[in-house]
């Protein structure tokens, strides 16, 4: 299973923070016409009470898949493979979310407890 894109936003503000592409796209405003899209979808749902975790959205020509990613960001994972399973893809972002989760709670170990003896 390969993704075409995937994006890491700011949980907040979700603005993107980092991306990574394996096929090359023309509009070059579109991570701030994704940002513009969730941010509203995620105003109407407040407005109702509602509580946004994740979206699927697929088409003819993608899925996209965004979900919570760590306590700070959510991820965004688009695929040109429109047959994809859902299941599969949230089982591969669920186990991503295991290991950055790990690495978070490496960073999050003060300094001093990281460095090499002198």
């Amino acid at each position: 299973m390969e993704a075409d894109e995937v994006l890491l936003f700011e949980r907040a503000t979700f603005l993107v923070i980092s991306h990574s592409m394996r096929k090359p796209h023309s509009d070059m405003h579109r991570f701030e016409k994704i940002s513009n899209i969730i941010k509203q979808f995620k105003l109407s749902c407040s407005k109702l009470q509602a509580h946004f975790q994740s979206m699927e959205v697929r088409n003819s020509h993608f899925a996209a898949f965004i979900d919570v990613f760590t306590s700070n960001t959510y991820v965004m994972v688009i695929s040109s493979d429109c047959a994809l399973p859902s299941a599969a893809m949230l089982v591969n972002i669920r186990n991503a979310r295991k290991h950055f989760e790990k690495l978070e709670k490496l960073d999050s170990i003060p300094s001093a407890l990281h460095a090499a003896p002198v």
